[in-house]
């Protein structure tokens, strides 16, 4: 089985293999060239040698000085030495017989210039010219000795060139394969791994697949599905536990609120029972009437109950959002007192998935809201926008399907204002809540703009609450418009 740390070692070592691989053909080289060079300075010292032997030559015949002679007699040294500490390098340079030769010819040159010395002045002339001609062949000989190694060296510094040029690719290429070995069986798991996760986050994974056999993703896969399944069954437990609290909650506020149409029915009964015929016919009546009163009161409770706890049937259908919200203000307008003024303006005409009945609930809940918070004017306005654009900047009166309204591009944003007190700041963060209401008297039931917030839900929309700069209060909700194909392909 292949891990990480396996491969990421196999291109730790195929890249530290060629780095040594290279640092040791560049060693090579310079042995290499550091021979040739050791070769050329000993090929210079003997040619310098025979140049200067040459020179010193000259002036011994001319001047016929002592001093010349003992001069010429040192370089001639100089060259049998160069010539006996080189023989092994100058044999890689020139062939047996050139290097015999040159012996030979060294030894001739200083065997004729001893018979020199000997000879009388009269004689010398002739033995000059075979002087000459000797260190003439010498100093050829040590010329072409030099022209040869400095082609030798001249085609091993190509060599070494061309070495280090080869190594150099070839250490290129093993780095490319390395990054790429490394790139495909290590960063690719780990890019796929990453757009799992991003998939994950977006809701559309369950699990995590695993995108390689290697040791440390499948542990890791391995548990981060158990982590998942453990935060799941966790959340199974939430939910049971609020859907209790909610339990609770919702048989406390049915408590709440029948208690006080139930106990007004009491008292009214309990007068009725001790009437002893005595009493007025018109109060006995508007004691009944109270009761008759009240117990439509609790009906209404209980239809609101009903309506907020059960799921309906929805009958989804296109409806432009103009037509929408006219036809929630044709259902309301007639119930608003005359002093209520409801001004629609500019509201798009895209369309939205919708259930008109449920949809049109939400506008007349809100309408209501704000004229019972005593509102006269309430604007509703709506626009084309995208969720990213027009999202709120504070979250925390935030209700609704974030993360559904989050998928879509395109948006209808619609604001309902109105010009009544605002909202209190300590009641905005509670205003979705069920049974929360601040009307007085037990007039409201709660469960208003908690069956707005539900039914925005449902149709994967938000909505939120707050206080307008000017006055009043503005509450904004977001709903998917439906996506046309210019809206897909962009």
């Amino acid at each position: 089985m292949g891990s990480l740390r396996s491969k990421i070692l196999t291109s730790y070592g195929l890249s530290t293999g060629a780095l040594l691989i290279f640092v040791a053909v560049v060693i090579a080289d310079l042995n290499y060239l550091k021979a040739h060079i050791l070769e050329g300075q000993a090929v210079n010292e003997l040619y310098s040698a025979s140049q200067k032997i040459r020179r010193e030559e000259k002036n011994l015949f001319l001047y016929d000085n002592r001093n010349d002679l003992q001069q010429l007699q040192e370089q001639i040294k100089v060259a049998e030495t160069a010539l006996a500490q080189g023989q092994r390098l100058f044999a890689e340079i020139a062939g047996h017989n050139e290097l015999q030769q040159l012996e030979q010819v060294l030894n001739i040159y200083s065997m004729q210039l001893q018979d020199y010395t000997k000879l009388p002045m009269e004689l010398r002339t002739n033995k000059q010219e075979e002087i000459r001609a000797t260190g003439h062949r010498l100093s050829e000989l040590t010329q072409d000795l030099n022209q040869t190694q400095r082609r030798i060296l001249a085609e091993t510094t190509s060599v070494a060139a061309k070495t280090l040029m080869v190594a150099a690719v070839l250490v290129i290429i093993i780095g490319l394969v390395s990054a790429l070995f490394t790139g495909r069986r290590v960063v690719r798991p780990l890019v796929q791994l990453e757009n799992q996760l991003d998939q994950l986050a977006e809701g559309d994974l369950k699990t995590l697949s695993q995108p390689s056999n290697d040791t440390e993703i499948k542990s890791f896969v391995f548990h981060f599905n158990t982590m998942l399944e453990q935060l799941r069954e966790q959340q199974i437990q939430l939910r049971r536990h609020e859907r209790a609290a909610a339990l609770g909650v919702l048989v406390s506020g049915v408590a709440h609120e029948l208690n006080n149409p139930l106990s007004n029915i009491s008292t009214s009964v309990q007068l009725l029972m001790e009437d002893d015929g005595s009493t007025r016919e018109d109060l006995r009546k508007q004691w009944l009437t109270h009761i008759d009163g009240e117990t439509e009161r609790a009906r209404r409770i209980v239809r609101r109950l009903l309506d907020t706890v059960r799921q309906p049937t929805q009958h989804m259908q296109l409806l432009a959002a103009d037509r929408l919200v006219q036809g929630a203000v044709l259902l309301i307008h007639r119930l608003l007192p005359p002093d209520k003024l409801l001004h629609i303006e500019d509201i798009a005409d895209n369309e939205l998935l919708v259930d008109r009945e449920r949809m049109q609930q939400v506008f007349i809940n809100l309408i209501k809201n704000a004229t019972h918070a005593g509102a006269n004017n309430i604007w509703i306005t709506g626009k084309e926008t995208s969720w990213e654009e027009s999202k709120p900047v504070n979250s925390n009166n935030l209700a609704g399907d974030t993360i559904g309204i989050s998928q879509f591009k395109h948006v209808m944003l619609i604001h309902v204002d109105d010009d009544g007190p605002g909202i209190p700041a300590d009641h905005l963060p509670k205003l979705f809540d069920p049974f929360f209401t601040t009307q007085a008297g037990g007039e409201g039931t709660g469960l208003g703009l908690y069956l707005v917030e539900e039914i925005i839900n449902e149709h994967s929309g938000c909505i939120t609450a707050e206080n307008r700069p000017e006055g009043g209060a503005r509450f904004s909700i977001w709903l998917p418009l439906k996506q046309t194909p210019t809206m897909e392909q962009e």
